[in-house]
């Protein structure tokens, strides 16, 4: 585990003054389909941006002179060790700030190399960022001192029918986290393959460390009875091949 990553963010959440989002009450809760627009001046409703996989928002704003280039560094990091962005799931920047203009998202989605299909940065009027924050339980404030926003940094992982299949927390997302969030995600609409299925059953998601772990249970179990159907075989075989004899 990430020891470094585990203990930071909370940190910097609590001392924000943000609390983490209500997991029992908002996992696999559906979102508002809001109507947004993205760096190219185009409207459209946020669920057309899901198709038949997962959609994983990042809260940013565009103008943030700070985190938010930590947060979006982040997400381009994992998402090259990830390398299957536009296969497996699409990504959103969405920019909570009202004042955002189509020329902001432009400059923001060209800074992070987006690729604006698979990866976009897009925003909304005030009321209708109002709606998504509050139906993701997505924490912020405006400073009028600084003239910045006070957020934390967290991605949310939605199911191809856009409900909250997960949240994953910190600046620097776990490779491991996100590619389990995203299988996890995509079982709502079709069943992981083979390998893909026994890779996230072998993790268990913990609530209070926000991060998956390795079930041993299952795996110290499911090693036994491999052994115990070898074993098994093993004497038949033997067995078979000494009549035979």
């Amino acid at each position: 585990m990430n020891f470094r990553r585990f203990w930071i963010l909370p940190f910097c959440i609590l001392l924000c003054g943000f609390n983490f989002p209500n997991e029992k009450k908002f996992l696999s809760q559906k979102i508002e389909n809001i109507s947004v627009f993205d760096s190219k001046g185009n409207v459209f409703e946020l669920f057309s941006l899901i198709g038949n996989k997962p959609l994983i928002i990042s809260p940013v704003y565009t103008k943030c002179p700070s985190v938010c280039g930590i947060i979006s560094n982040g997400v381009q990091v994992v998402v090259n060790k990830l390398g299957s962005l536009g296969d497996d799931f699409n990504i959103v920047s969405f920019s909570f700030d009202s004042t955002d203009k189509v020329e902001d998202l432009a400059f923001y989605e060209n800074r992070w190399k987006m690729d604006g299909i698979h990866w976009k940065t897009i925003s909304a009027n005030a009321a209708q960022i109002k709606k998504l924050m509050h139906s993701i339980d997505y924490q912020y404030e405006y400073d009028s001192v600084t003239k910045e926003f006070n957020h934390p940094s967290i991605l949310i992982v939605l199911t191809p029918s856009g409900k909250i299949s997960r949240y994953i927390y910190g600046i620097n997302p776990s490779k491991r986290d996100l590619k389990l969030a995203i299988i996890e995600a995509m079982a709502e609409k079709s069943r992981p393959g083979l390998i893909k299925g026994f890779y996230l059953r072998c993790f268990g998601y913990d609530p209070i460390t926000k991060t998956y772990k390795l079930d041993w249970r299952f795996i110290i179990s499911t090693s036994a009875g491999l052994l115990m159907i070898g074993l098994i075989s093993w004497i038949f075989i033997k067995s078979f091949i000494v009549s035979k004899d």
